[in-house]
């Protein structure tokens, strides 16, 4: 799998920083639109799970990253790269097995309660 990043509820200039830095990382970037939203996660990277049905439909607050196929090169790196330029997406999460049949809104929420629990 080619390392891809999913991009949930970016604006246009934070879009435009954050593919600049997966560029130069070769990470390949994907904008998730809103009419995609209840796409389970997982079929934006394997063409058979496309014919899962949608899953939970929702909106999704603020920006959250999804990321899937980087190196551990490429994760440290990215995520040092967001840090410095203060990209404001503090939700950031790695496709699995178990989150692949969910939809971003319902991972946005699962993580949005993980930072609040931590204190974030």
């Amino acid at each position: 799998m080619r390392a891809t990043a999913l991009a949930y509820g970016f604006d246009a200039g934070a879009l435009k920083i954050v593919r600049t830095l997966c560029a130069r990382l070769d990470i390949r970037l994907r904008r998730v639109t809103p009419e995609e939203y209840a796409r389970p996660l997982g079929s934006f990277f394997s063409p058979a799970a496309e014919a899962e049905p949608p899953a939970a439909a929702g909106d999704i607050p603020g920006p959250m990253l999804v990321l899937a196929g980087l190196t551990d090169r490429q994760m440290d790196a990215l995520l040092s790269a967001l840090r410095t330029a203060r990209v404001p997406a503090s939700l950031k999460a790695v496709l699995t097995e178990h989150n692949a049949r969910w939809s971003g809104p319902v991972l946005y929420g699962a993580l949005a309660q993980e930072s609040a629990a931590l204190g974030g």
